[in-house]
């Protein structure tokens, strides 16, 4: 009767126990989740402190398809691009020499100059213009510069073409100077809106994230059918429902008489032409595209009688141009035009001396100064500096609090474990006689029932034996176990480790005599007396194009009529 009640008293007081460790660690664990915590906090950067991408300037060569059968030659002129700091480079597309049959295309020239410049991690910007024999209309069969017959030969074309080339030409530009019989033999507004229109939509339809710029018109005035002002050529695409069907405009301001930024003055200047086209944008509804520069440059060897006096002329206009340009808030991608000249010494043909390199490949001025200006003016970000949170001292005090609530927990866990434990039970000896000729087979370990408390905190007892010495005259068997409340099982002939347990056992052979046979079988087994304990068990594991025009500048073409690129 006494011991069933000192039973209930002993389960009530755990019960007791329980509840005020779990009452003391619930308001514990509500203090700390109370206590400030920090929160993450960031230095505000406002977006003009971040400096805005300066202009990308690349170079617009022709003359680059003309090489395109000698890799030799397409790798010098796109080192000497990238000698200057130009990534980007404007090659000629021509749909008049690549589908010579319809259906039937050669791509060997194209293919050359976009794997040559893919491997200088240069980007692309092919434009796409004149017409094969097959495709024009017969009042025009030998122009190559004649539009199509049939508008939807030119989107066949280029639906093939964005596909073949699909990540590897970033933009495209539908046709060169449409607005000058020079680029399109019938410089209509409406005509070019329907090329555009047939060209964005299969661009797009093959190559999404390519860029589609539709425009692409030379500086000139109004001249009977011949040229048509690039203000009033927008104002004709936007009444033939271009609006949609492009990505961004683009413009040739060569002027060849006064620098770009100084045209404001002049009634068809560059500069007044191109701001006119803006204000058509925004009036219809493309105030967020860019414009882009896709060719300017000038001719050393005619627009000044003296060849020095001459590039430092070139040199000074492409600083300006380069300058201003910069300066516009909705200027796209700047193009010079070109890499070299086709011939220093002429001073007859304007085309021949645009070149930022001459014949040599010597620097003119002008290239010393593109190379000046893009190492000043990186495309690159500035990346805001990365911005610490600053410490709260809430997240100190409650990290300390929280590492000594559970040391104070895994300290009470362990004297509640070893005030409640039941009384262990233990194997009584065995007599010396026995023990001395056991073999260990069998090593009984008394467990606990609480397997996590640390073996420094668990009772043990005095009965327990921990040693045994075989009687003189025959060969003694020794087996010690150093016993921890986390329950392992040893056998003969094998040792398990652990952090809680540590068995060894050695064993001799047993003696020959009847008796100690008798004994050893008897002894084979001993029980084990365990209170409930899971058995642990030890494991391991692994673990130009057409020539610029201009007022008061010749208009010519960049490239012969017998060999149209452009």
């Amino acid at each position: 009767m006494r011991r069933r009640i000192l039973s209930s008293v002993r389960m009530s007081r755990l019960e007791l126990t329980v509840l005020v460790v779990l009452a003391a660690m619930v308001c514990a664990f509500t203090s700390v989740a109370f206590l400030a915590k920090s929160e993450v906090r960031y230095t505000s950067v406002e977006v003009a402190a971040i400096k805005q991408v300066s202009l990308t300037v690349g170079i617009s060569d022709s003359d680059l398809f003309l090489e395109a059968q000698d890799p030799a030659k397409v790798a010098k002129s796109l080192d000497a691009m990238k000698a200057l700091g130009v990534n980007d480079v404007r090659i000629v597309i021509p749909w008049g020499l690549t589908e010579t049959a319809n259906g039937q295309y050669n791509w060997s020239s194209i293919d050359n100059m976009v794997n040559a410049a893919k491997a200088r991690g240069m980007t692309i910007l092919g434009v796409v213009t004149t017409t094969p024999a097959w495709a024009r209309p017969t009042t025009w069969y030998g122009d190559y510069y004649a539009p199509p017959a049939n508008i939807s030969d030119y989107g066949d074309f280029m639906s093939v073409l964005a596909k073949r080339y699909s990540g590897q030409v970033s933009a495209y530009e539908v046709w060169n100077e449409p607005n000058s019989a020079l680029g399109l033999s019938n410089p209509d507004p409406a005509l070019y809106t329907q090329m555009l229109k047939a060209g964005y939509t299969a661009i797009k339809a093959a190559d999404s994230k390519a860029t589609v710029i539709g425009g692409v018109l030379g500086s000139v005035i109004s001249w009977g059918g011949f040229s048509v002002n690039p203000v009033d050529f927008v104002k004709g695409m936007y009444a033939a429902g271009a609006a949609g069907y492009f990505d961004a405009l683009s413009f040739h301001p060569y002027q060849y008489t006064t620098p770009f930024s100084q045209g404001a003055t002049l009634g068809q200047s560059p500069l007044n032409q191109l701001n006119a086209i803006r204000a058509l944008m925004e009036g219809n509804g493309d105030a967020a595209k860019k414009i882009w520069a896709t060719e300017y440059g000038l001719p050393t060897g005619t627009i000044n009688p003296s060849m020095p006096a001459a590039e430092a002329q070139q040199a000074s206009y492409i600083k300006d141009f380069l300058d201003a340009w910069n300066s516009l808030s909705y200027a796209g991608k700047a193009f010079l035009y070109t890499t070299v000249d086709r011939s220093s010494s002429n001073t007859t043909d304007g085309e021949a001396t645009f070149g930022l390199y001459r014949d040599d490949w010597t620097m003119k001025p002008a290239a010393q100064v593109v190379k000046d200006w893009i190492a000043a003016h990186p495309t690159t970000p500035t990346t805001p500096p990365v911005v610490t949170p600053p410490a709260n001292p809430g997240d100190a005090l409650a990290a300390a609090l929280g590492a000594a609530l559970q040391q104070w927990l895994q300290a009470l866990a362990a004297a509640l474990a070893a005030a409640f434990a039941p009384p262990t039970a233990t194997v009584a000896a065995a007599p010396a006689t026995t023990v001395a000729t056991a073999t260990a087979n069998t090593v009984a370990i008394t467990s606990t029932s609480t397997p996590t408390v640390a073996a420094s905190t668990a009772p043990t007892s005095s009965s327990t034996p921990s040693s045994s010495t075989a009687p003189s005259g025959t060969t003694p068997s020794s087996t010690t176990a150093a016993v921890a409340p986390t329950t392992a099982t040893t056998t003969a002939q094998r040792s398990v480790s652990s952090p809680t347990t540590t068995a060894t056992t050695t064993s001799a052979p047993p003696a020959t005599t009847p008796a100690t046979t008798a004994a050893t079988t008897a002894a084979t087994t001993a029980a084990t007396t365990a209170t409930g304990s899971p058995t642990t068990a030890a494991s391991t594991g692994t673990p130009s194009t057409s020539a610029p025009s201009t007022a008061g500048a010749s208009t010519s073409g960049k490239v012969a009529a017998t060999t149209p690129v452009s």
